[in-house]
């Protein structure tokens, strides 16, 4: 195989391959979003047995400032700290005592999960996208060159 068919049929690959990526990404969102919450549900009831379900369900309601999947409630027994507002100090407030708007994140993780990953999914959608029109004329040239040979 010569360089240009090579290289001809690498660019027609992989832009086969991106722009099947970008519509399936689109065609299967509903159904990730449901998996995702049905995958965070499960996770919840690993919370407090497994370490590193533990440390991952901590770290998502720290940073996305939410408890629980669909709102605080879901922790039947026991909120963990992680759920609790930050104090001006650095400290934890008592939320488990004192469960309102003062001390405890409201929202839920699968909200604000869902809004990250459809805003990153958003601009690497169009991102691939641009790339895919960016990628038509190099195919274009390399099957001239290899139609000139």
């Amino acid at each position: 195989m010569t360089f240009e068919k090579g290289y001809f049929l690498s660019y027609f690959l992989l832009f086969c391959v991106l722009s099947l990526g970008c519509i399936l990404g689109y065609a299967f969102r509903g159904r990730t979003i449901e998996s995702l919450k049905d995958a965070l549900n499960d996770a919840l009831v690993l919370y407090g047995r497994r370490r590193l379900t533990t440390v991952s369900w901590d770290m998502t309601q720290e940073d996305l400032h939410c408890c629980g999947v669909d709102s605080f409630t879901d922790w039947r027994e026991k909120i963990p700290d992680s759920c609790c507002l930050d104090d001006y100090g650095g400290r934890k407030r008592p939320c488990q005592e004192l469960q309102n708007s003062l001390t405890i994140f409201r929202g839920g993780c699968f909200e604000a999960i869902t809004r990250a990953l459809l805003k990153d999914a958003a601009v690497l959608g169009v991102a691939s996208l641009g790339l895919a029109f960016v990628m038509v004329p190099a195919i274009v040239m390399a099957y001239y060159m290899l139609a000139m040979l």
